[in-house]
């Protein structure tokens, strides 16, 4: 693989960075192209940095879903609609309401670095909502995708595209086109964003129903593809909320690395959508300026399309058919292809699987769903707040209707199967249908009294078999905080006030092993919380706003948590990812009694060129395994699982990671000669529970003074009184 490469793309302030790892991998494979050459991900990111200007114009401002192939368009493929781990700051975020009513940030592409950057993530095929981010619930761009089914073509859609230009002129809108990217043609207009999703596809029916009746031997809105024929289909769908078309100037996957291209009528009359790729199209665009610049200067109103469609409600013709993973909506036609209906069947029963798994909660908020988030302040905050200890265990939104139980997670990845002592207990104590969101801890299973994470990790593990004896072992408990949905009620809109006393009342019954968080509105009482509490293991305290929706994945709560400082060995460290000359993290390290070097926990949290002058300060200390002191305990090759050692405690007790098997634990190893200041907020056991903090060198302290007796031991607090009462203050 070739190096790194490192882009300096002009942005508002001043150049931007932009790091392309392996600027030569293959993304779109030879054998496709016809100069027999593939184009890889630095030519992907030269193609984006050189269209940049009018993909702004067409696409900025709008929030972005990502298709992205990190391995190349013959490798797996993924939608990123989150914004993924490490997004530079300077792309902006928009929230999203989707289908579901589940919300989300999306990224907005506003400048011509983060199109580098989305070419790094391997985003091939970028997905603009047709909003922009001042109004993101009402479209300001009516789409139309014409669609060729099989005994059609290109030519053909070509010829749709033209009789719709004509339709669309006649009802007050301005069509531009573009090429699919493949065989299909697209056909914009700009709208007055006075109108929300259902109205625009509504409009968008219109037109097609009216196409349909001026074309019926070339076009069709039938959604089920046995009843399309050789025809044109005008997907109305894609002016549902959450549903996308490849943006204008976006690569698509298919092997001769197209771009879904905007053409003038004219140039569109004579196309051949294989002549616009990755490689001609900046070519175009040097020769003459993008078809579309004026495109905002036509903005239209909807009223046209709407009469359309009224004039069809009229006439019988109501609601056609929504996307399968939509909840069932009113009107809507039987979710099922005619040729499989039963007469014996009303066509209210027929849903489509995703919509019927969503129909069998009984309730508004299905899964997955993310969790509300809490952001770090200093101290207690002032005003109409509501505080809650924070408990120290899995976050995870539970849902349970009937005998039906989902246990979430942070990553919405179900963690159902680990805890089955929990799916009993959430049958036994949660309303039927419910959604509640807390936190799984783990008690102590030796003196009870505190909780205890590293037992709780345990729990993560492949096999069956070890699951059901730590459940039964070492049962978790749930400690339920938060309420999104009770029967039909969907609760994520109301304050949080509301929804703790409906908590409250929903669990007034509970026992062991659900329990409901104590909380407070007494700032005295939350600070001695958070003094006392530390000493049963929790975590500091939540503050929420008492006006507080549930907004999903989005830092509103505030949460207070310790912070202390302590003296370490730095005993080694791990490379920062595709860098061979920079620290991704240094290993800590602290001496108990008997002179026993115990790795607690990293500090990973540096800026690059930090990172650059650890890995160069720290070389003359480097060493190999045979001469340090957590060499003797490296895992063999071969060796059983002892992930679940306690100690001695070294940077590699488990030959992978509980998390990731595939993780690379593996690091350089340093001479322990040299001490570090870090800041730390908790212990676990014998180590740091979160990433330490870098304060600095402490070249006056010895390695050897460097042991546990210098942390600050909190004093015990019996776990069992908070979770005793809730009414009650602990």
């Amino acid at each position: 693989m070739s190096e790194p490469l490192v882009l300096a793309v002009p942005g508002p302030d001043g150049p931007r960075k932009v790091k392309l790892s392996h600027p030569d991998k293959l993304l779109w494979p030879a054998a496709g192209l016809p100069d027999g050459r593939g184009v890889t991900k630095g030519e992907l990111a030269e193609y984006l940095l050189a269209v940049a200007e009018p993909f702004l114009h067409l696409n900025g401002d709008r929030p972005m879903t990502l298709q992205r192939f990190p391995e190349g368009i013959d490798g797996e493929e993924f939608f990123s609609k989150r914004p993924p781990q490490g997004t530079p700051a300077y792309l902006p975020r928009v929230m999203c309401t989707y289908p579901s009513r589940r919300r989300h940030e999306q990224l907005v592409f506003t400048e011509p670095a983060a199109l580098a950057w989305a070419a790094q993530m391997g985003t091939i095929t970028f997905h603009p909502w047709p909003v922009r981010t001042a109004d993101p619930d009402n479209p300001d761009e009516l789409r139309i995708d014409l669609d060729p089914q099989p005994g059609r073509h290109f030519r053909d859609a070509v010829e749709a595209a033209n009789a719709l230009r004509e339709l669309m002129a006649g009802i007050g809108l301005t069509a531009y086109a573009k090429t699919s990217g493949n065989r299909g043609v697209h056909v914009y207009a700009r709208i007055s964003p006075a109108h929300e999703f259902l109205e625009v596809r509504h409009g968008v029916i219109g037109i097609a129903r009216e196409l349909e009746r001026r074309l019926p031997d070339l076009v069709t809105t039938s959604w089920w593809k046995e009843e399309r024929g050789e025809r044109i289909f005008v997907d109305f769908n894609q002016a549902n909320r959450d549903r996308t078309i490849a943006a204008a100037y976006s690569p698509r996957p298919l092997p001769w690395a197209p771009v879904s291209t905007p053409l003038s009528w004219a140039e569109l009359a004579d196309a051949d959508p294989h002549q616009f790729t990755v490689r001609t199209v900046p070519g175009l665009l040097a020769d003459r300026p993008c078809p579309w610049s004026s495109i905002d200067a036509d903005v239209g109103d909807l009223e046209g399309a709407l009469a359309l469609w009224q004039a069809d409600v009229e006439r019988g013709l109501g609601e056609l058919n929504f996307p399968p993973d939509y909840p069932k909506m009113p009107g809507e036609p039987p979710r099922v292809p005619p040729s499989k209906r039963r007469t014996d069947r009303a066509d209210e029963e027929y849903l489509a699987p995703k919509a019927e798994r969503d129909a069998d909660w009984g309730m508004p908020i299905v899964p997955p769903f993310g969790p509300m988030l809490a952001k770090p302040v200093k101290d207690l905050p002032r005003g109409e707040v509501i505080f809650e200890p924070k408990w120290d265990g899995f976050r995870s939104i539970i849902w349970r209707s009937g005998d039906k139980v989902e246990i979430g997670s942070r990553n919405e990845r179900p963690m159902t199967r680990y805890f089955p002592e929990l799916v009993e207990a959430v049958l036994d104590n949660f309303p039927d249908p419910s959604c509640i969101d807390g936190e799984i801890v783990m008690v102590d299973p030796e003196h009870g009294d505190r909780l205890d994470f590293d037992v709780l990790q345990q729990r993560i593990h492949p096999a069956a078999s070890r699951i059901r004896k730590l459940a039964a072992a070492t049962p978790a408990s749930f400690v339920a905080f938060d309420l999104l949905a009770l029967g039909t009620v969907d609760y994520t809109e109301k304050p949080f006030e509301e929804r703790r006393a409906a908590l409250a009342e929903a669990l007034a019954g509970a026992r062991a092993p659900i329990h409901l968080t104590p909380a407070t509105r007494d700032r005295d009482v939350a600070r001695r919380w958070f003094s006392e509490f530390e000493g049963a293991g929790l975590d500091g305290v939540v503050a929420k706003p008492v006006d507080l929706p549930y907004v999903e994945d989005k830092r509103v709560m505030f949460k207070i948590k310790h912070e202390r400082t302590a003296d370490c060995v730095v005993a080694g460290y791990r490379l920062f990812k595709d860098h061979p000359d920079a620290v991704g993290s240094v290993l800590l390290g602290i001496y108990d009694d008997a002179g026993t070097l115990h790795h607690v926990g990293v500090v990973g949290a540096f800026p690059i060129a930090r990172r650059q002058e650890l890995y160069a300060e720290l070389q003359p200390w480097v060493t190999t395994m045979e001469d340090h002191p957590w060499g003797a305990l490296q895992p063999v090759e071969g060796s059983p699982d002892n992930r679940d050692q306690a100690a001695p405690r070294t940077p590699s007790a488990a030959a992978g990671s509980r998390w990731n098997a595939r993780k690379d634990l593996s690091f350089t190893p340093l001479r322990p000669e040299r001490v570090a200041e870090v800041r730390y907020d908790h212990m676990e056991g014998d180590r740091f529970r979160h990433t330490a903090q870098w304060v600095r060198w402490r070249d006056d302290r010895t390695p050897e003074s460097c042991t546990y007796a210098q942390l600050e031991e909190p004093v015990s607090y019996d776990l069992n009184r908070i979770l005793g009462d809730p009414d009650q203050p602990a």
